[in-house]
C-alpha cells in the first residue's frame, strides 16, 4: 500500500475514533441488539420502582386503618396498570432508534397503518400529551456515530475510486470494517459500540415506514442511503452495508479458491426482487399476514422472514424453529455467495431494488470513453456483475453496479473509469 492510499484510508480510521469518543463519557449503558420494546421496558421499569420507593406508606407510618390501606393498594394497582399500558404502547409503536436514552418517549407515526394506533387512542382518551413528531429527532439520529461513520466510509471510498487507488488490497479493509462496525460490534457488549446497534436495519428503514409510518431513525437511515447512492455508484451497498460486505468478501474467497460462480441474467434477478416487493405490498400492507395483540390487529412485514440483517444479532432464540427463522436468511446468503455474485442484493433486498433506480442518476459512476473502444468485451467477461455489458451499450437502465473495480482494472486501454458521465460524452 503506497503513501497516497494510506493517506486516504488513514483519515477514515481517525474520524471513526473521533466519532466514538462521546460514547466514552459516563452515560447510561445500552444493551446491544435488544428490540426497542425491550429497551423501553427496561427504561420504564426503574421509573415505576422509583415512584414506589419515594411514595410514603401512610398505612404504616401514621397507623391508618384498613380503609386507607385498601385505598393505597388500589392506587398502587392503578400505577401498575398505567406502567403496563405504557409498556404496551411502546411495543405498539416499535420505534427503531439506536442509542436512545432509556425511558425517553419515542416518536409516533403520523399515519396509522394496519393494526396501529392503540397507544395514540389511549393517550388521547386519557388526555396525555402526544409525543413529538419524528422529524424533531431526525438530526439527532443523523449525527449518531453509526450514521456519521457510514457517511465517512462511503465518501472516503468514493475518493479512492475517483483517484484510481481502489483495488482489492484497498477494498478488503473497507469490507472488513463495514462487516465489523455495522454487523458484529454491537454483539460485543462494549459501551464503545453501543451506538452501532443494528436497529434499524436498512431493510426495516425502507419497508417499515410503509406499514407503520415515518419514524426519525428510519428517516435518518434512509437519508444516509440516499446521499451515498446519489453521490457515487451504490456507495452504501458497496462499502457500508454489512450483508453486502460479507458477500463481497466471500466472492473474493471463491475467486481465490477458483470456484466458478454463475452469472444469472439481470432480468431473472430483477423479476425475483420485484416480485418479492409486490408480495410484500399485497400481503403486509393489506395486513393479510398479521398478528393480534390485545385485540388489535397489527400487520407483519414479509421481509421479517427474509431479513438477512437479523442474522448479525447473536441472541439465541428459545426454540430450534425460532433460531432457524432468525439465522437462516443470513446463512443461505453466505452459502449462495459462493455460487453467484451478491445473491441477496440482486434477488431479495428491497434496498438494492430502490438504490438501483437511484443510481441511474448518480453523480459519479462507471463510464466509458467512446473513442478507442474496440468492443473486445473483456471487461464484461471478467466482471462478476451484469452491469458492464449495459454500460458499454450506454443503456438507459443499468443493472446494479457495486463498484468492485474489476471492469476498470481489466480494461488495458483505461477506457472504463469512475467519473461523471457528462464529462465523457462525445
Amino acid at each position: 500500500m503506497n503513501w497516497k492510499r494510506a493517506g486516504l484510508i488513514g483519515p477514515l480510521f481517525i474520524i471513526i475514533i473521533i466519532a466514538c469518543l462521546p460514547l466514552l463519557t459516563p452515560a447510561q449503558e445500552q444493551q446491544p441488539n435488544r428490540p426497542p420494546a425491550e429497551q423501553t421496558e427496561s427504561g420504564l421499569r426503574p421509573q415505576s420502582y422509583q415512584e414506589k420507593e419515594v411514595q410514603p406508606n401512610p398505612g404504616t407510618a401514621a397507623g391508618q386503618g384498613s380503609g386507607q390501606g385498601l385505598r393505597q393498594g388500589q392506587a398502587q394497582g392503578q400505577r401498575w396498570r398505567q406502567t403496563q399500558n405504557q409498556r404496551q404502547d411502546q411495543r405498539q409503536d416499535q420505534t427503531q432508534g439506536e442509542g436512545q436514552r432509556q425511558g425517553q418517549p419515542h416518536a409516533q407515526s403520523q399515519r396509522l397503518g394496519p393494526g396501529q394506533g392503540l397507544g395514540q387512542r389511549q393517550r388521547q382518551a386519557s388526555g396525555q400529551a402526544t409525543p413529538p413528531a419524528p422529524t424533531q429527532n431526525f438530526f439527532r439520529f443523523l449525527i449518531s456515530p453509526k450514521l456519521i461513520t457510514m457517511l465517512v466510509t462511503g465518501l472516503v471510498a468514493l475518493a479512492l475510486l475517483l483517484t484510481g487507488k481502489m483495488d482489492n488490497r484497498t477494498r478488503i479493509p473497507f469490507l472488513v470494517i463495514a462487516t465489523f462496525l455495522y454487523g458484529v460490534s454491537a454483539n460485543l457488549g462494549l459501551k464503545l459500540f453501543s451506538g452501532f446497534s443494528m436497529h434499524p436495519s436498512p431493510i426495516c428503514a425502507v419497508t417499515k415506514p410503509i406499514l407503520y409510518g415515518l419514524r426519525a431513525p428510519m428517516l435518518a437511515t434512509m437519508a444516509v442511503i440516499l446521499i451515498l447512492t446519489i453521490t457515487g455508484p451504490k456507495l452504501f451497498c458497496s462499502y457500508v452495508c454489512p450483508v453486502g460486505a460479507v458477500q463481497e468478501l466471500l466472492a473474493m474467497l471463491a475467486d481465490r479458491l477458483k470456484i466458478r460462480r454463475r452469472k444469472p441474467s439481470f432480468r431473472l434477478s430483477q423479476t425475483f426482487r420485484v416480485s418479492i416487493f409486490l408480495a410484500f405490498i399485497a400481503l403486509s400492507w393489506t395486513a393479510i399476514i398479521h398478528t393480534v395483540n390485545r385485540g388489535q390487529l397489527r400487520a407483519l412485514s414479509l421481509y421479517d422472514y427474509l431479513n438477512a440483517f437479523e442474522g448479525f444479532k447473536w441472541n439465541l432464540q428459545p426454540t430450534l424453529l425460532e433460531n432457524l427463522y432468525h439465522f437462516l436468511p443470513l446463512l443461505l446468503t453466505l452459502a449462495f455467495a459462493f455460487i453467484t455474485y451478491r445473491p441477496y442484493c440482486y434477488f431479495v433486498c428491497p434496498v438494492g431494488l430502490f438504490t438501483n433506480i437511484i443510481e441511474q442518476i448518480a453523480v459519479f459512476r462507471v463510464v466509458k470513453k467512446k473513442e478507442g473502444c474496440n468492443d473486445c468485451q473483456l471487461c464484461a467477461a471478467k466482471a462478476p456483475c451484469p452491469a458492464v455489458a449495459e454500460i458499454l451499450k450506454d443503456a438507459v437502465m443499468v443493472p446494479d453496479c457495486f463498484a468492485c473495480t474489476v471492469c476498470t482494472k481489466s480494461c488495458h486501454r483505461g477506457l472504463l473509469q469512475f467519473g461523471a458521465k457528462d464529462k465523457t460524452k462525445g
